[in-house]
């Protein structure tokens, strides 16, 4: 490997490091992350396949609370080291990539819990003297140790696979075992589509999988048409069984103040404390400034106080704007150093109310900082339930599995894709998400705390059906153990007893081992020791002859 590509290797998996910390601009995806090593190593065309075969298996693999997942980025990354630099089989890449990513996940844990907190102390220090900068600067520190926890790793892996005895130890390993693990990549997929049904966790909705399923095994649909069909489905579904409840919802509720999240705060507090007066004090630029911060909201989240510093590393510029004394710009910044966690893309809702609420209380309306931290709180679980499935469980997932499908053939499209479209709408929700509560105020909460379950529900539809498809295409089990055998006009015929599961019915198999993994997660069994399981699987299976490559 040539100093060029180290470097540009370097610089790749810190981006897909930082990614993994932000979570904003899905960098450290597999998709996506073994992408760049591909750019960076000179076979594009190899990382793109990699990826996509690595999403599929990481599909359900999502940062939820204080809950971490196998390492994705570490996963893509390592994966793709392997199969290009390594020159191993893509199956046998990525069975060698995943329990390195399960290490990776403790990394990540031990910097969360160590590092990063130290640093978050730091910056209390620094919110104690009223020093913008010293928070600013804190929050971007984090992101050191975010990069080297993936490129340290990355950058070994492809030293030692590089090197001579390391390449020919794994060339000599046995084909028992390589080959195994190669008839388990075929179906560790199905892991990521438990996950995200799990997640789901709509099992009156299942009819739809059962359509998604059923299209793909009998037509020759693409992933595109799936999309579009399920898009259809989750459209009738709405205007039939959603609308016309939320114009009934709506009628009912027309003349009703809504002041509920308010009372809960104190209930001598109402919706005035946050109507702004004709004495406005934000502009629409500093709101833009919030929104250009959030870029890079998450990546200094600890396990003390998780997006303390990453909510007041946000919400600074609107405190420059209304606090001038270093006293009360301290206050303000201490009330932000408080603990919060919430999902990120709906993290601007609260920023757009807080900033009102500052705004308010900068010009000594009838307001306290109690009743700013309280909204706070009393937002952040619901607007976490609201963001995690839909956004995570939902949107992520069926988009990248778009991208995969295509990236599967090599091509860039795939990728690009994935990145373009995730990112639009990221941009959107960070932007309006923003922007209308800040306008609209308290209000505009209730209604929709209403309206986003329904949505949720509609687009799980849409989910259900992707996912259903995707057992049916992407899911590859052989069973090539010999049933009998017969000659017709001089030809002799061999019936396996894949063969005839087919004739009862194709994809039979993959449509149980994903129900059966759904039914291992609702019981608590953890995600990586179904991997494991399924790998340990895949080399027993083959070697005992019951499991095959895909004929």
């Amino acid at each position: 490997m040539t100093i060029t590509k180290f470097i540009l290797l370097f610089i790749v998996t810190s981006i897909s490091g930082i990614g993994a910390a932000a979570e904003e601009f899905q960098t450290h995806r597999p998709l996506i992350s073994s992408t760049l090593v591909g750019l960076a190593l000179g076979d594009l065309k190899t990382g793109i396949i990699v990826g996509a075969s690595m999403e599929l298996i990481a599909l359900g693999w999502m940062t939820i609370g204080a809950s971490v997942p196998p390492d994705p980025a570490i996963a893509g990354t390592i994966a793709a080291v392997m199969a290009i630099i390594g020159k191993q089989n893509i199956g046998v890449a990525i069975s060698i990539a995943v329990p390195v990513a399960v290490a990776g996940q403790v990394l990540q844990i031990a910097q969360k819990s160590t590092i990063d907190v130290f640093i978050m102390h730091l910056a209390d220090k620094y919110a104690e003297k009223g020093s913008t900068k010293g928070v600013t600067a804190m929050h971007f520190l984090t992101a050191i140790p975010s990069a080297l926890r993936v490129s340290i790793p990355s950058l070994m892996v492809a030293y030692f696979a590089n090197a001579s005895n390391v390449r020919a130890l794994l060339d000599n390993l046995p084909k028992s075992i390589t080959i195994g693990l190669q008839v388990s990549s075929g179906f560790l997929v199905v892991v990521g589509y438990a996950m995200i049904m799990e997640l789901l966790n709509a099992n009156e909705l299942l009819p739809f999988f059962f359509i998604g399923f059923l299209t793909m095994t009998f037509t020759k649909m693409t992933l595109v048409g799936l999309a579009i069909m399920g898009a259809s489905f989750a459209a009738i579904f709405y205007f039939y069984f959603i609308k016309d409840e939320n114009k009934n919802a709506h009628r009912n509720k027309r003349s009703r103040i809504i002041n509920n999240i308010a009372d809960d705060i104190d209930n001598e507090k109402n919706d005035e404390a946050i109507i702004k007066d004709e004495s406005l004090k934000i502009g629409h630029k500093d709101l833009l400034k919030i929104f250009w911060r959030m870029q890079f909201y998450q990546i200094s989240w600890n396990y003390e106080r998780m997006q303390n510093l990453c909510y007041c590393y946000s919400i600074i510029p609107v405190l420059k704007k209304l606090y001038k004394t270093k006293e009360k710009l301290s206050e303000a910044l201490k009330r932000h150093m408080e603990y919060f966690n919430t999902h990120q893309f709906t993290v601007p809702i609260i920023l757009g109310l807080n900033a009102a609420m500052e705004e308010a209380l900068a010009n000594e309306e009838k307001i306290n900082d109690e009743a700013i931290t309280g909204i706070k709180i009393a937002l952040m679980g619901p607007l976490a339930g609201l963001g995690d499935p839909i956004f995570w469980g939902i949107f992520r997932p069926m988009i990248a599995a778009i991208g995969a499908g295509i990236g599967l053939s090599g091509s860039l499209l795939g990728p690009l894709i994935f990145f373009v479209v995730i990112n639009s709408v990221r941009l959107v929700m960070r932007y309006y998400g923003l922007m209308i509560p800040y306008y609209k105020g308290i209000n505009m909460i209730a209604s929709m705390k209403e309206i986003l379950p329904k949505i949720m529900k509609t687009v799980a539809v849409l989910a259900y059906v992707v996912m259903g498809g995707l057992v049916a295409k992407w899911t590859i089990i052989n069973i090539p153990i010999k049933l009998y055998s017969y000659s017709t006009e001089g030809k002799m015929f061999v019936v396996t007893a894949q063969q005839q599961l087919d004739t009862i019915m194709p994809n039979l198999l993959p449509l149980i081992l994903t129900f059966l993994i759904y039914w291992l997660l609702k019981r608590k069994v953890p995600a990586i020791f179904c991997i494991i399981g399924l790998m340990i699987l895949g080399i027993i299976g083959y070697n005992l002859g019951f499991l095959g490559l895909a004929s």
